[in-house]
């Protein structure tokens, strides 16, 4: 009876530590930007330009160097996550996942392309093993890094915020994002926080593409 009792308030202590952490999570979420969260009201017609013209060199899961004008002539969907982000991270990339098998076209002529915000530079593994934890493949995916004052730029050009905490655990914090950008490379499409609808999440970036 003693060990069932201690079995239970173990369970109920961690239950209000996650709930907890996710009430400082939305908190955070909700009011950091000034703005709104909303994912249906951002602007239809964004003012950003050309992903494909912001400077920087990335390193992909395969360790190859690349920069945001070698996707030039595709598609693009970009997204933006913490490899070790178990919170809103997975959610992201189920949307993905989703999109990517309602349009099986798409790994022809388009490209996911997932930023981390975290310097993994030289640790291609880790991030091939970031696509392995979903079970994705295909050359259409791709994971870049690069060095923090890159990731820190390309960040400020979406007005992006992020912030990883360690007090004895990693607390990930980040604006959940999307861009979507035609064959141009231009910004046809943003979308801010999670929609359940994943029916809707698809037909808004076909709708941009």
């Amino acid at each position: 009876m003693k060990a069932t009792s201690t079995g239970r308030l173990w369970f109920l202590r961690t239950l209000s530590v996650l709930l907890m952490l996710a009430s400082v999570y939305i908190a955070w979420y909700t009011v950091s930007s000034g703005r709104p969260r909303d994912f249906w009201k951002e602007k239809l017609n964004p003012q950003r330009g050309e992903i494909t013209a912001i400077p920087g060199e990335f390193e992909d899961q395969q360790g190859k160097q690349v920069k945001l004008k070698d996707f030039q002539g595709k598609s693009i969907v970009a997204t933006f996550v913490f490899k070790d982000c178990n919170i809103s991270c997975p959610l992201i990339m189920t949307d993905l996942k989703f999109f990517d098998a309602e349009n099986p076209g798409f790994k022809d002529n388009g490209v996911f392309l997932i930023f981390t915000f975290d310097d993994h530079r030289g640790k291609a593994a880790e991030l091939q093993a970031f696509l392995n934890k979903y079970r994705i493949e295909g050359a259409h995916w791709r994971v870049l890094t690069a060095d923090a004052k890159t990731i820190r730029n390309l960040a400020d050009i979406f007005e992006l915020q992020y912030k990883k905490q360690q007090d004895g655990k990693y607390v990930y914090m980040h604006t959940n994002f999307y861009a979507v950008a035609d064959k141009s490379g231009k910004i046809k499409r943003e979308m801010r926080g999670i929609e359940n609808n994943k029916s809707k999440f698809v037909e808004e970036i076909k709708s941009a593409l």
